[in-house]
């Protein structure tokens, strides 16, 4: 899904002059007329609405595009950045509602599906985020972003198996071949770790919160990932550590004050 630009509306603008140029307003009919404009204000709004959604101003972009889809109810890009503003808002269930209404008109667009799914996921409707992730990766088996969220929906349905096989394919794909790896791919390992960890393979799980540790220092949820590791592996004072170190982050963690008392005893 590519959104338009102002040559879109340059080129509405070019069809509405020839339009009045070679036909007179009795003749064309007012209604055309009407219409051509209300297109081209339709994209300016999304014109806009882009430029506020691409520097994350996510608020004053989705104004921009209920503008558009105002003017444009068949504006389908409008609708698709309508629905992932909304989801950036945290506004779940009108983004829900948004996606939809975009893959009834353009079902085979995987970023819609992908939008739904995360959208879905947040609400914590789980299996139905796991349809509309596989629904995106149906289309695009090399969609990243949608293997990640089945993965983390089949690790929220505690499927864990599942989740780790979809969350490494992910990782494969995402991981840059030279130079340092994004800060994102933190948020990937962790979420294998925890798949490894329930799944007892205690000393892989370690070895990911680390490796997720060295980008994120200051994630309180991995020193506790280590820390229940470490605990697994019968190391009682590296944990201890390791959970205190997440409660100086976040003294209120229930899970690594459970972590430190288990350690102590």
């Amino acid at each position: 899904m590519r959104p338009g630009s102002r040559s879109t509306a340059v080129a509405l603008l070019g069809v509405l002059t020839v339009v009045v140029a070679l036909f007179p307003p009795s003749i064309a009919g007012q209604g055309l007329i009407e219409d051509l404009r209300r297109g081209i204000r339709s994209q300016a709004a999304f014109s806009r609405g882009k430029a506020f959604y691409d520097a994350g101003d996510y608020e004053r972009a989705r104004e921009r595009f209920v503008e558009a889809l105002s003017l444009d109810g068949y504006h389908d890009e409008a609708r698709a950045l309508l629905g992932w503003s909304q989801h950036f808002l945290g506004e779940h269930k009108a983004a829900i509602i948004s996606f939809k209404a975009a893959i009834r008109r353009q079902p085979g667009w995987e970023g819609l599906h992908d939008g739904l799914g995360w959208s879905r996921f947040h609400l914590k409707r789980y299996h139905l985020a796991a349809e509309a992730f596989r629904a995106a990766l149906d289309l695009n088996p090399d969609f990243a972003d949608a293997r990640i969220g089945l993965g983390s929906a089949l690790f929220e349905l505690s499927r864990y198996d599942e989740a780790l096989a979809n969350l490494q394919a992910a990782a494969r794909q995402v991981e840059p071949l030279i130079g340092a790896r994004p800060r994102e791919l933190a948020n990937v390992d962790a979420k294998i770790a925890w798949s490894l960890y329930y799944l007892n393979r205690h000393q892989e799980a370690l070895q990911l919160f680390e490796r997720a540790l060295r980008a994120r220092p200051d994630w309180h949820g991995l020193h506790n990932g280590i820390g229940w590791c470490q605990l697994k592996l019968g190391q009682k004072a590296e944990a201890r550590a390791s959970f205190q170190r997440a409660l100086d982050l976040k003294p209120d963690y229930a899970d690594a004050l459970e972590g430190l008392r288990q350690s102590r005893g």
